[in-house]
């Protein structure tokens, strides 16, 4: 019976520890401008699902994926997806572009 009761315990144990994982640093809303000036907020919600939205109201939805310290980004309103390097400090977020056509977003401002 103990053998029985010590094992039913590992396993929840087991699964509680998988089953809270590490949340990710850039789940938020971030408000900030890119390298050229234009006012953007995008929100990163658990699990895949992100939103954009600039100063001229211009919104789209898509999907996100963390590998390390780039996160791919693909939004509806985008061709194709986009890779960004990114760090949070001080609940700021910096997204530099990893091609030289996209824009970097630094200092984004968690909300």
């Amino acid at each position: 019976m103990k053998k029985f009761l010590l094992s039913v315990i590992a396993v929840f144990s087991l699964v509680l520890v998988v089953g809270c994982g590490k949340k990710s640093p850039i789940i938020g809303t971030w408000k900030g401008e890119t390298n050229d000036g234009l006012k953007t907020t995008f929100v990163f919600e658990k699990g895949d699902k992100v939103s954009y939205e600039n100063q001229y109201g211009i919104k789209s939805e898509g999907t996100y994926k963390v590998d390390g310290k780039k996160v791919t980004i693909k939004l509806k309103s985008w061709d194709q997806e986009k890779v960004y390097e990114f760090e949070v400090k001080d609940d700021k977020l910096d997204l530099t572009a990893t091609d030289k056509y996209s824009p970097s977003y630094k200092g984004m401002e968690k909300k």
